[in-house]
């Protein structure tokens, strides 16, 4: 295993979820190992050897009708339970569930949202990485123009797609985009790229042809999160291994998006669903030796300043 020998650097976690599954109804959390609580105490331990100083909470595919109850819940655990520790700062901004799809009626969630959530609210998310559903419901009137109102209430809306297990999704995102200037977008886990490719294959060139697209719109950032979960060939890959194997996907969304839209995430604790026995501390090793040649400047922008400015944190 690597060891990371530099000084502990200032770091925002971009993408974290906690949860109490008997608090907050979780459908599929239920038949996992996940099934229990998963929240600070653990992310801290995990954590011990960084210095995590805020981290974004990701909605965490509740069932739908207990979207403003994880929000309610997520704010009084950050405010009220969450004890902050010389590795973890504390939760900064929350990124809540909200039924854009419901058009302008979504106007009258995200009040009761802001209400709930007081001055931690800084996005939401609603996923469409589904492949079961219609790749298409993005670029509905309906879904259009509720992500459109999040630009009034000043919220960002995180993207989650799924290409490597359905590539058809990624056309109608630009087309969402497109119609859709005035809205702050984030990439979550780079669009969920086939990890387990490389470039010159099929699949690798489709993802980095459609994210280049992407990057071309100035108003979307993109999380480097997620990516040991889309390893799933190769239970035997060592963790020098997988570094060579995710060092081009990091390359290609270094070239689209630039060191300015590039937001480290740890996807703790999904990330534990990883082969090869591959934590939060093993992806934070991962990453940093991929960047280890970046300057200082933009270890600093990608580690902490891009998501400080794009989540609108106040530290």
């Amino acid at each position: 295993m690597l060891m990371i020998s530099e000084p502990k650097r200032r770091l925002i976690d971009a993408h974290v979820h906690f949860w109490h599954p008997d608090r907050v109804y979780i459908p599929w959390v239920k038949n996992s190992k996940l099934n229990k609580h998963k929240d600070a105490i653990e992310y801290s331990a995990q954590i011990k050897n960084a210095k995590v100083e805020s981290a974004i909470y990701v909605e965490t595919d509740v069932d739908p009708y207990y979207g403003l109850v994880e929000a309610d819940w997520i704010t009084r655990y950050s405010e009220e339970e969450l004890e902050k520790t010389d590795s973890f700062g504390g939760i900064g901004g929350i990124v809540a569930f909200a039924p854009v799809h419901q058009g302008r009626h979504v106007e009258g969630y995200l009040r009761t949202l802001i209400r709930l959530t007081r001055n931690k609210l800084k996005g939401v998310r609603y996923l469409i990485q589904d492949p079961a559903q219609d790749p298409n419901r993005v670029v509905q009137p309906d879904f259009i123009e509720g992500v459109q109102k999040l630009a009034s209430f000043d919220l960002s809306f995180d993207l989650a797609i799924n290409c490597r297990e359905c590539p058809a999704q990624f056309p109608p995102l630009l087309e969402l985009v497109a119609q859709c200037p005035r809205v702050q977008f984030v990439l979550d886990h780079m669009g969920k790229p086939p990890c387990d490719n490389q470039p010159g294959e099929a699949r690798f060139e489709f993802w980095e042809q459609h994210l280049l697209k992407l990057s071309q719109f100035p108003n979307v950032s993109c999380k480097v999160s997620g990516l040991i979960t889309e390893l799933i060939e190769h239970d035997d890959r060592t963790q020098d291994e997988v570094i060579q194997q995710l060092r081009p996907f990091i390359q290609v969304a270094l070239k689209g998006f630039g060191i300015d839209r590039l937001l480290f995430g740890g996807d703790w604790p999904v990330c534990e669903l990883a082969k090869n026995n591959l934590r939060w501390p093993n992806w934070f090793e991962i990453v940093s030796e991929i960047v280890r040649d970046w300057s200082e400047a933009d270890k600093d922008k990608f580690f902490f300043l891009n998501a400080s400015r794009v989540y609108k944190l106040t530290l």
